[in-house]
């Protein structure tokens, strides 16, 4: 009866099974390799079949195992200037080398969202929040009435800090993960330098 009576509707031994089949997933995805659900079973040691009672699919599965790492935090520890240039520097490297950490599970995220872009609404933002905490002290003393440019310039970081275009550049320009991180870093910090040049904003606080 105790069992029954479980908040999420899970017996002991179905939470160990989730909870194995999780850590298989996010052990897998620490190693950077390929992740596929036949190897999250094996790694977990559970039926492919199994793994699917718990999980409809791998993108479901990567969510609740690896896509749930605050960057803003890590950025929020990492840096105490107010420079948006510094900061949105700091932004790129810290998703660049969060995607390089696990970028077979983000590979797969990413191309589920390409394949069908209906999953994109359930692909967790992290960059979004990253580069708006980034820009946060200078866009805070903007003027009011340029926020469309302000906006303008995070569409266009959003482009840049991103695992597809890191994995652009391993992939398609052949760069290596260091090289392709200091890509994003050197763009994101060019285009940042561009835009405070161009937008007017208040003295700090």
């Amino acid at each position: 009866m105790a069992e029954r009576s479980r908040p999420n509707g899970l017996s002991s031994q179905m939470e160990r099974t989730r909870s194995a089949i999780v850590a298989a997933a996010r052990e897998l995805a620490d190693t950077g390799a390929e992740i596929t659900m036949p190897k999250v079973a094996a790694e977990a040691r559970v039926s492919e079949a199994t793994a699917y009672r718990y999980f409809p699919d791998l993108l479901s599965l990567l969510r609740a195992a690896v896509m749930t790492e605050d960057l803003v935090a890590v950025l929020r520890s990492a840096t105490r200037s107010d420079d948006p240039v510094e900061r949105i520097g700091q932004a790129a490297e810290i998703l660049g080398r969060a995607v390089l950490r696990r970028q077979g599970a983000v590979r797969v995220v990413v191309a589920a969202t390409l394949a069908k872009p209906s999953t994109a609404k359930d692909r967790p933002a992290h960059r979004f929040g990253l580069i708006r905490h980034a820009l946060a002290p200078w866009a805070d003393r903007c003027d009011p009435t340029l926020h469309a440019d302000v906006e303008q310039l995070v569409r266009g970081l959003v482009l840049v800090i991103s695992a597809e275009s890191l994995f652009a550049l391993i992939d398609l320009c052949g760069l290596t993960p260091d090289d392709a991180v200091a890509g994003l870093v050197t763009t994101a910090r060019q285009m940042t330098a561009a835009a405070v040049a161009a937008i007017p904003a208040g003295p700090a606080a």
